[in-house]
C-alpha cells in the first residue's frame, strides 16, 4: 500500500489520540517537508515536551532513601544498624519527595534518547529538536521500556497532552526493532505496517465522528454486540463464545449504522482473468452477524445498516446493496489527498452534507 503523506498521518494521529486542536498549530508548515514516520514522531514528541515545560511539567512524590544527619520520613532501622551509620551520626531514612522524576517523564526522556541513536536516521533538523527536548528533561532518569510500561502510567486530572505524547512513545516503541545478533536498534516506518495502520485508521474514524458531526451519537452504550441466541451449559463453555465488538456504532432518531473499518492493500478480491473485483466475503459475513444480533437485541427504532470503510488504493469504491433486509455499503476514503477532501469524504460516507 502506498505511504500516506506525512501531514495526513499527523491528522490521523490527532483525531485518534484526542488532540484535534493540534491541527491548527504553526508546526504544520514544517511537518509537510518530512519524509519518514520517525521524523514525524520525533518532531511531535520534541515539540510536545517543549510545550509541557511552558505549561508546567508533571511532578509527583517519589520514594527516596538517603543517609541523613537527622531523621526525615521513616527511619530504616535495619539499614542503619547494618551499616553502623549511628557511629557517624547518620541514619538511613525513607521519605517521599516532590520530583519531576516520575514515570511519564521517564518514558518521554527514554524515548527521546532512543531517537538520538544514529541508526534511527533522523532528519538533522528533527535530531536537533529532539536533542534540545532531551536536555530539558535533565534530572529525569531513564527507564527500561516494556510492553506493559505504558499501562502502568497514572495521570491525574486533565492531562491530554501527556496522554497524546505517551501514545506517540508507545507507537515509537512498537515500531523499534532490536536485532538479536548485534543488538542494533532500527526503526520500522509504521506507515508500512498494515496492522499498526489498521488500528490507527480505526481510532481515527472513531475520533473523527465524535468530533466532526452532531447528528449521530457515537458508540452509545459501548461497541459490544450481544449474541441474540447465545446459550451455554457451563461458564467454561460460555467463555468459548467469541466477543463481538464493532469498530463504530452511530445512532440518531432516524438512522442506525454499524461501521466496520478495514485496512487492505485492495478493498476488493481480484481473481486472475476476472474483470471486476468482489467484496471480501468474510467482511460481509462479519458485518451481517453484527447487524443481525444488534437488531435482535435492540429491535426498537430504525433497522440497522452497515458500512465497510476502506482506505482508497486503486480507485474509489462505492457499493450499495441489500442483504437479508439490511442495507450494506462499501466505501473508500482517499488518504492521499488534501485534508479538506478527506473531511468531505468522511462525512459523505455516513450521508452528511459537506
Amino acid at each position: 500500500m502506498k505511504d500516506i503523506p506525512i501531514l495526513n498521518v499527523y491528522f490521523l494521529l490527532c483525531y485518534a489520540w484526542g488532540r484535534v486542536q493540534e491541527r491548527n498549530t504553526s508546526r504544520l508548515a514544517t511537518l509537510g517537508s518530512l519524509t519518514t514516520g520517525q521524523d514525524l514522531l520525533g518532531k511531535v514528541l520534541a515539540g510536545g515536551v517543549n510545550h509541557l515545560f511552558r505549561r508546567g511539567i508533571d511532578r509527583g512524590y517519589v520514594e527516596r532513601r538517603e543517609d541523613l544527619t537527622g531523621i526525615r520520613g521513616k527511619l530504616a532501622v535495619s539499614e542503619t544498624a547494618k551499616r553502623a551509620l549511628r557511629a557517624r551520626s547518620q541514619a538511613a531514612c525513607d521519605f517521599e519527595e516532590l520530583s519531576v522524576d516520575v514515570l511519564p517523564n521517564r518514558i518521554l526522556r527514554t524515548m527521546l534518547h532512543g531517537l538520538l541513536n544514529r541508526r534511527i536516521g533522523l532528519d538533522h533538523t528533527v535530531r536537533s529538536e529532539v536533542r534540545s527536548a532531551y536536555r530539558r528533561l535533565d534530572g529525569v532518569s531513564h527507564t527500561r521500556l516494556k510492553r506493559n510500561t505504558f499501562s502502568q502510567v497514572q495521570l491525574g486530572g486533565n492531562r491530554r497532552l501527556y496522554q497524546f505524547l505517551l501514545s506517540v512513545c508507545r507507537l515509537l516503541y512498537e515500531s523499534t526493532i532490536v536485532e538479536e545478533n548485534t543488538g542494533r536498534t532500527t526503526f520500522r516506518d509504521f506507515r508500512r505496517d498494515d496492522a499498526t495502520m489498521w488500528a490507527l485508521f480505526e481510532e481515527f474514524v472513531t475520533g473523527f465522528y465524535k468530533r466532526e458531526q452532531r447528528d449521530y451519537s457515537v458508540n452509545p452504550g459501548g461497541r459490544r454486540i450481544n449474541w441474540t441466541d447465545a446459550d451455554a451449559k457451563t461458564d467454561a463453555d460460555r467463555s468459548r463464545i467469541p466477543v463481538m465488538e464493532a469498530d463504530v456504532i452511530l445512532e440518531s432518531l432516524g438512522r442506525r449504522i454499524i461501521l466496520d473499518t478495514k485496512y487492505y492493500k485492495d478493498a476488493l478480491v481480484r481473481r486472475r482473468g476476472s474483470g471486476t473485483g468482489k467484496l471480501h466475503s468474510d467482511n460481509l459475513y462479519q458485518l451481517l452477524a453484527y447487524l443481525r444480533n444488534r437488531q435482535g437485541t435492540s429491535p426498537g427504532g430504525p433497522v440497522y445498516e452497515g458500512i465497510l470503510l476502506y482506505p482508497e488504493v486503486r480507485e474509489p469504491l462505492r457499493v450499495d446493496i441489500r442483504l437479508e433486509g439490511f442495507r450494506i455499503q462499501a466505501r473508500t476514503v482517499n488518504l492521499d489527498r488534501d485534508w479538506r477532501h478527506i473531511h468531505r469524504e468522511m462525512l459523505e460516507a455516513i450521508g452528511l452534507p459537506r
